[in-house]
C-alpha cells in the first residue's frame, strides 16, 4: 500500500505551504526497547537541542564512545545504548500501516561527515558550516568519530509534496544540492546513505559544544520533474512517468539530473526486493553472493533500469576486489537479454572476450598511493606483485595466442583504463586490524628485541611507532612525524633487517633502503608514496645536510609536487616516517637538533622472534590511537598510551642520551686536552685553577693548536661549555668580564 504524507489540515485546499520558522520545528523520537519499538514521541527544536547539550542519557553516549574502538565498530557491546532514542528530523510523525507517515514537514536534511579523528578537526567543520544561512545545528555524532549537519531547505514553489514518492525525490535532491555546498566549504567528502529519503534517522548524541542557528534560512529546491505539476514540464517527463506506472520504456531519461533520484529510489527497490526474497527463503546473501548478484541484476532488468545505473550501484556494494567482476557479469546479462545489442557487433565480443580471460587468469588492481598496477595468478600460490612490462607482455601474446585480437593496443588501453578496480591497501590494513588487539604489549616487547632494559627507548619507541600509523590513518595533525629512530651498532647486528622487517608483508611493498638527500623532489614524492624511509649509513650525512633539509623534511604535514608536464601543484598526505642506521656511534653534528633522533646503541645482535604477531601489533597501535582520541581524559599526561607525541621532560631526556651520540670535533679534543673543568667554585688565591671567558678559552685553545678552527667548531665549543654547567661539571659566574669558567690547566703538550 502506497504510503501517503498528510497535509497539515484534512480541508481541501492548495498544498502551497511556507517555510516553517526553526522555533516552529518538531523533531520525532523512536525508541526500541529490544524487539519492541516504543511509540513515537515529538520534540520541540529547543527541547531537542537541549537534550543535545547535555540529556539524561550522557551515561550511555559516553559509554559507547569509550567501548566503540575495541568492539569492531559493533554498537551492541552493552544495552543501554539501546535506551539511547533515534531521531527522525523530517518533522512530526505516526505509524501507519507498519510504517511512518508524516504530519508535520521541517524541511531538514541531515549530512553526515564521516572519518572525524580530532575533537579540533569536528570544532572546525562546525565553526565552518554554522556560517552557512541555511545551517541549523551542527554537532558531534553518538560515536565522536563523525559531524551531524541539520540544513535547511523547501520547495522553491512552496508546495508540499502529495505522496511518499514525490517527498523522497525531493528530499533527495535536497541532499545532493547540500552536499555540493558543504563538501566544498568543510573540504571533506560527504558519503551519501544506501537508502536517501526523508526518513533516515540518527541516534541521539551529546555535543554541549554543538552549533545551532535559530535564524537559519531555507535553501530553494526544485522538484524533480517527474513528479512536477507544473504546466511548464516537459515532454521527456512523460517518459519516466510512464516508467513509474510499469509500462516497458526503452527510452533513455533526460540528463538534467532529475532522472538520478528516481533511478536510484528503483534499485533501492530491487535490493530490497530480493532482500525479502533472500529471508523467506532462509538465505543468507554475504554467503551466496553469486547467487544475490545474478538475482538483483535480474530484477533490475525487470525494472527498466539502464545498465549504466546497475552497473554504478551494484558495483559500488561488491566485496573488495570483485567491482570487476560484478561489472562484467551486469554488461553481460544486459547484452544477453536486450535487443539493443546488435548480435554481429564482433569489436565488442572480442573486447569481452579479452577482459574476461585476463580476468580467469590474474587479480588486478590499481594502487591508490602510489598509482601502479599490481597482479595475483589465480592460483593457490599466487602472491601480489607489481605489474611490470614483461608480465604485461605475456598478457599481451596470451590474448593474440587465444585469438581474440590482431593488435597490442587493446590490452594496453584496458589497462590504462577505469575498468580496473582502485585499492588503497593501507587503508584496508588498518581496517583488517582495528577493534582487535588482544591487549597483550607487543610495541615494547619489539622494542626490547633491539636493547633490552632501556625505558627510554622503550617509551620513545612506542610513540614513534603510532605516530608512524597516526600518520597512515590520515588523522589530520599541525605536524608530521618529526622524530626518526636511529640504530647506532656494528656491522651485522641485524640493524636493516630490523627496520624491513617492521612493515608486515601487507605493506612490504612501502619500504625503501635508498634514497638520496639531495634529490628533494624525488623525496617529497616518495614521502607520499611509501609508508617507511631507512636512511641506511647515516653517518655519511654530516653537516648542513643533517642539519637542514632532513630536519625540514620530518616535520612536513602534506606533501607538494608537480607532475611532469603539468603547472598546478599538487598536494597529497604524507604517508612515509623515517628511521635510520649506521655503524659508528658518534653520528650527530647538529647540537641544536639532537631531539629529532631516538639514538640506541646495539650491542648484540636483534633477533625477533619468527612467529611474531605483526597483525597484533598495529592492531594494538590503532586500538590505542582510538582510544586516547575519544577518551582524552581518561590517560595522564606521561601515559605513553595512545599519544602521538613527545613531552617537554620526554624531549630534554632524549636530548641528554643523545649527546653521547655527538661528533666530537678537534676543538673539543683539544678542550679536554688543554683544560679539566671543574664542578665547584672558583676560591680567590687559588693558584691550581683560574677563570676563563669564552673567547679566552677559544684564543688558548687557538694558539696551542696547529688547526685552523671555522664557526662550525666555535659553535660546538660554546655547546659542550653549556653542557657541562647544565650538568653541573663545570662551575659558571657573572664577572665584571662577562662569564667565566672554572677551569685547570694541564700541562701543555709539545706539538
Amino acid at each position: 500500500m502506497k504510503e501517503k504524507v498528510i497535509p497539515t489540515t484534512t480541508k481541501k485546499r492548495s498544498l502551497a505551504r511556507k517555510a516553517p520558522a526553526v522555533k516552529d520545528m518538531v523533531v520525532t523520537f523512536e525508541t526500541l526497547r529490544g524487539k519492541k519499538r516504543l511509540p513515537l514521541t515529538t520534540h520541540t527544536m529547543d527541547e531537542f537541542i537541549g537534550l543535545l547539550r547535555d540529556g539524561d542519557h550522557r551515561e550511555a553516549v559516553e559509554e559507547l564512545r569509550r567501548t566503540l574502538p575495541t568492539s569492531r565498530g559493533i554498537t551492541l557491546s552493552h544495552e543501554e545504548i539501546w535506551h539511547v532514542p533515534r531521531v527522525c528530523p523530517a518533522g512530526a510523525c505516526k505509524r501507519k500501516n507498519g510504517g511512518m507517515v508524516i504530519t508535520q514537514l521541517n524541511g531538514l536534511v541531515m549530512l553526515d561527515v564521516q572519518n572525524i579523528y580530532s575533537a579540533d578537526e569536528a570544532a572546525r567543520i562546525k565553526a565552518r558550516v554554522i556560517a552557512l544561512p541555511m545551517t541549523v545545528a551542527a554537532f558531534a555524532g553518538s560515536s565522536a568519530m563523525s559531524v551531524k549537519i541539520l540544513v535547511r531547505y523547501w520547495p522553491a514553489d512552496n508546495r508540499l509534496p502529495k505522496d511518499i514518492e514525490e517527498l523522497q525525490a525531493l528530499h533527495a535532491a535536497a541532499y545532493r544540492k547540500a552536499c555540493q555546498v558543504y563538501a566544498a566549504t568543510i573540504g571533506h567528502e560527504i558519503q551519501e546513505p544506501q537508502e536517501l529519503n526523508a526518513f533516515i534517522t540518527f541516534r541521539l548524541s551529546l555535543d554541549p559544544d554543538l552549533e545551532f542557528r535559530a535564524d537559519a534560512y531555507p535553501m530553494q529546491v526544485e522538484v524533480p520533474s517527474e513528479f512536477s505539476t507544473s504546466p511548464l514540464a516537459t515532454e521527456p517527463a512523460g517518459d519516466i512517468a510512464q516508467a513509474v506506472e510499469g509500462a516497458v520504456s526503452t527510452k533513455v531519461p533526460p540528463a538534467d539530473g532529475s532522472h538520478y533520484a528516481y533511478f536510484h529510489h528503483r534499485f533501492m527497490d530491487a535490493r530490497r526486493d530480493i532482500n525479502v526474497r533472500f529471508r523467506e527463503e532462509h538465505r543468507d546473501p554475504f554467503h551466496e553472493q553469486q547467487a544475490f548478484l545474478e538475482a538483483l541484476t535480474a530484477r533490475c532488468f525487470e525494472m527498466q533500469i539502464p545498465v549504466a545505473e546497475a552497473v554504478e550501484h551494484i558495483a559500488e556494494g561488491a566485496p573488495e576486489g570483485k567491482q570487476l567482476d560484478y561489472t562484467l557479469y551486469v554488461k553481460d546479462y544486459y547484452a544477453e537479454h536486450s535487443d539493443a545489442v546488435m548480435p554481429d557487433n564482433k569489436m565488442a565480443r572480442k573486447v569481452r572476450g579479452m577482459e574476461l580471460l585476463i580476468a580467469s587468469h590474474y587479480e588486478i588492481y590499481r594502487n591508490e598511493i602510489d598509482g601502479g598496477l599490481y597482479f595475483r595468478p589465480r592460483t593457490t600460490r599466487g602472491r601480489w606483485e607489481a605489474l611490470g612490462m614483461e608480465k604485461q607482455r605475456g598478457m599481451e601474446l596470451e590474448v593474440l595466442e587465444a585469438g581474440l585480437m590482431t593488435s597490442t593496443k587493446p590490452v594496453q588501453t584496458y589497462l590504462q583504463s577505469d575498468r580496473i578496480p582502485r585499492r588503497n591497501p593501507v587503508r584496508e590494513f588498518i581496517n583488517q586490524v582495528k577493534g582487535k588487539w588482544d591487549e597483550h604489549d607487543r610495541i615494547t616487547e619489539l622494542a626490547r628485541c633491539v636493547v633490552p632494559d632501556n625505558p627510554l627507548w622503550e617509551r620513545a619507541f612506542h610513540i614513534w611507532l603510532l605516530a608512524t600509523v597516526r600518520q597512515w590513518m590520515g588523522i589530520p595533525s599541525d605536524h608530521g612525524n618529526d622524530v626518526m629512530p636511529l640504530l647506532c651498532g656494528p656491522q651485522g647486528t641485524g640493524k636493516s633487517t630490523f627496520c624491513r622487517t617492521l612493515l608486515p608483508d601487507e605493506l612490504r611493498w612501502g619500504y625503501l633502503d635508498h634514497i638520496d638527500l639531495a634529490k628533494r623532489t624525488e623525496l617529497m614524492r616518495l614521502m607520499a608514496q611509501t609508508l617507511l624511509i631507512n636512511i641506511d649509513e647515516f653517518d655519511q650525512y654530516r653537516g648542513d645536510t643533517q642539519r637542514g633539509p632532513l630536519k625540514n623534511l620530518l616535520q612536513q604535514v602534506d606533501v607538494r609536487t608537480r607532475k611532469m608536464w603539468r603547472t598546478n601543484l599538487e598536494i597529497r598526505p604524507r604517508l612515509a616516517s623515517f628511521i635510520a642506521t649506521c655503524n659508528p656511534t658518534e653520528v650527530l653534528v647538529d647540537e641544536t637538533g639532537s631531539r629529532r633522533f631516538i639514538c640506541v646503541s646495539v650491542k648484540d645482535y636483534i633477533e625477533v622472534p619468527k612467529d611474531f604477531n605483526y597483525q597484533q601489533l598495529y592492531a594494538q597501535a590503532v586500538d590505542e590511537i582510538n582510544m586516547r582520541r575519544l577518551n582524552p581524559d581518561a590517560y595522564e599526561e606521561d601515559d605513553p598510551t595512545g599519544r602521538c607525541y613527545f613531552t617537554d621532560e620526554e624531549r630534554e631526556s632524549i636530548e641528554r642520551n643523545n649527546r653521547h651520540f655527538r661528533v666530537r670535533s678537534v676543538i673539543v679534543e683539544r678542550f679536554y686536552d688543554l683544560f679539566e673543568p671543574r664542578p665547584e667554585r672558583h676560591l680567590r688565591g687559588d693558584a691550581a685553577s683560574l677563570e676563563l671567558t669564552r673567547t679566552e678559552i677559544a684564543e688558548y685553545i687557538s694558539r696551542h693548536s696547529e688547526k685552523k678552527f671555522s664557526r662550525e667548531d666555535y659553535t660546538q665549543l660554546n655547546a659542550l661549555l653549556n653542557q657541562l654547567t647544565d650538568e653541573e661539571k663545570m662551575n659558571k659566574r657573572r664577572s665584571k668580564r662577562g662569564f667565566v669558567y672554572h677551569v685547570k690547566r694541564r700541562s701543555i703538550p709539545i706539538i
